[in-house]
């Protein structure tokens, strides 16, 4: 087995566009791109079986897995192992691994004073089943290692790598994954799920089998790194985030990108990242953050409620963007709520299914201390005006994405008869 070249990580910064959206107290609407690094790879063991408690993340090694030979023999494989995991009398695995930004590479080493196998028929037999997960149906490796008895059987995912070696204690395995045979692997993935379970037979015709296994997370450093740049970027500390998700909100790129918001910002991270600073004047005055299913294609858009105060009163805001490369789009800002004193007028949403796709429906609800003879307020300029509940002429406004346009379409509900 070979392995070529330790390769350092590229950190490059783009800088940052600043751009005004003309909202109600004249903040801004701020969209920042970083450029993706070169990937590292941290890794979270949580332990054996579900008795053992989550590890600190790790870091392993950023080795090029590109000139690797995956044949089972480790010996180019450099410093201590980043987990050893299990006893003498039940048997060991020694965990080394690398990522490279385009493929997960595995080396382990197993301790078992006797490996079972047979050379036909059904038996208990040694074997090590291999997982791994990106938010879809997970790759699965099975390894039978080979010994005197009988060769190695091995079954992988199309496109991967994996062999393994006879030791004097024990056994080997290497293996390599490509990021590409991933199903829900995109730029935007900050972690993988890893499972290891060995399964050790005393004997093949019965006896206790003892089954060793390994639940970890495989936390993506380049993701990691970004993350930590938009947070410091933004001024967010990690316990400031409300909202970390994935979610497909980007019609313009393929799987899942993630959202993540926090303060009074909200940010879009795929191999860099992008925010928008909502016009609110503390963090207490983003009432929630959340994704809706009104995107084409059955995509999500963002929407934030905002509070504002001024003139005597308070109203609330209903915000959407869509995002497309990685960009937050403005959609709309709509008035939802209005108060002066103890006088109110909201209203609700929801979202229907409309003749071209979901629509979002506001409709006015009875107004409290307002009538329409002392309503004399003038229309909001800056934002869509709350629908009122003695409309003549609609009893609400259905929101709409139109067509492919990253915009949104508008049209009246009809009066209720």
């Amino acid at each position: 087995m070979a392995m070529v070249g330790r390769h350092g990580t590229l950190r490059t910064r783009v800088g940052h566009l600043d751009v005004p959206d003309g909202s109600p107290a004249g903040r801004e609407l701020r969209s920042a791109a970083m450029l993706g690094r070169t990937a590292l790879i941290a890794f979270v063991i949580l332990g054996i079986a579900s008795t053992a408690e989550a590890a600190p993340p790790i870091r392993c090694d950023d080795l090029s897995t590109e000139d690797l030979a995956v044949d089972g023999v480790l010996d180019d494989w450099q410093g201590k192992p980043l987990a050893k995991i299990g006893s003498a009398s039940e048997g060991t695995i020694e965990l080394r691994c690398s990522w490279d930004g385009t493929a997960l590479a595995l080396a382990l080493r197993f301790d078992d004073d006797r490996i079972v196998r047979v050379r036909s028929g059904r038996a208990h037999e040694d074997k090590v089943d291999i997982k791994i997960g990106a938010g879809g149906r997970p790759s699965v490796a099975t390894v039978k290692p080979g010994n005197a008895i009988a060769k190695a059987v091995i079954t992988k995912p199309p496109r991967s790598a994996v062999a393994d070696s006879l030791q004097p204690k024990g056994f080997q395995i290497e293996a390599k994954f490509p990021a590409a045979i991933l199903a829900g692997f995109s730029p935007s993935t900050p972690s993988l799920a890893l499972e290891i379970a060995f399964h050790d037979s005393d004997q093949a015709t019965g006896g206790d089998d003892t089954d060793l296994v390994y639940s970890a997370t495989i936390e993506l450093g380049d993701r990691k790194d970004l993350l930590d740049d938009f947070l410091k970027t933004v001024k967010l500390r990690r316990s400031d985030v409300r909202l970390d998700t994935l979610a497909e909100v980007d019609p313009d790129r393929k799987g899942k990108e993630r959202v993540v918001a926090g303060g009074i910002v909200i940010g879009v991270i795929t191999d860099k990242f992008a925010f928008v600073s909502l016009p609110a004047a503390k963090p207490a005055d983003v009432i929630a953050v959340e994704l809706m299913p009104l995107g084409n294609r059955g995509h999500s858009i963002i929407a934030a409620r905002v509070r504002q105060a001024g003139n005597g009163g308070t109203r609330e805001l209903l915000m959407l963007w869509t995002v497309w490369s990685g960009q937050l789009e403005p959609l709309a800002s709509i008035e939802t709520r209005k108060q002066v004193g103890t006088n109110v007028l909201e209203a609700t949403w929801k979202i229907e299914k409309g003749k071209k796709g979901p629509e979002l429906w506001l409709e006015p609800k009875p107004a409290i201390g307002f009538t329409a003879d002392t309503w004399n307020e003038e229309p909001a300029r800056d934002v869509d005006s709350i629908v009122l509940p003695w409309d003549a002429k609609r009893s609400g406004i259905a929101y709409f994405m139109d067509g492919k346009a990253l915009q949104i379409g508008r049209r009246n509900l009809p009066k209720k008869r």
